[in-house]
């Protein structure tokens, strides 16, 4: 029987490439593209792992991990977080012109913040972390890792 991996990102190129790197490499997928939208399918579709976008509408990635993380139907379930905020960071930083001021370092910051209020409330952190652009044979790998497949 396939590993069920739902995937749950707002940006639908990302969930139509991941969809099929995973479907390729025998995994059934479910898709969903806010936080409200994945903790029902989580709750409808009992998935292995979940593939957890950190920015998105509604509720964030982070927000609906720390649910998870709370709920002890779910707090068990393997979570692998994308992000591609470092990317875009240090991208932006980069094209500043003042290279003594960071315009992102409040961003990053919140960030950080927001890990060390999970790891306050007792939170284990995600399972994994993966920055975007994912390269499928990585991603599959830490999907296969995740399951145990």
């Amino acid at each position: 029987m396939a590993k069920k991996v739902l995937l749950i990102d707002d940006d639908v190129n990302a969930v139509k490439y991941l969809s099929v790197v995973l479907d390729e490499n025998g995994y059934e997928v479910e898709a969903a593209y806010d936080g409200r939208e994945g903790l029902q399918k989580i709750k409808d579709w009992n998935p292995d792992v979940i593939v957890l976008d950190v920015m998105m509408p509604k509720k964030s990635g982070f927000t609906l991990f720390k649910q998870l993380r709370k709920d002890d139907e779910f707090k068990d379930l393997p979570v692998l977080m994308l992000t591609g905020v470092a990317g875009v960071l240090e991208e932006l930083d980069e094209e500043s012109e003042d290279t003594h001021a960071r315009p992102f370092d409040s961003l990053r910051e919140a960030l950080r913040k927001t890990i060390q209020e999970m790891r306050s409330e007792g939170l284990i952190k995600p399972n994994m972390f993966m920055d975007k652009p994912v390269e499928p044979e990585a991603f599959v790998n830490r999907i296969a890792e995740l399951t145990g497949s």
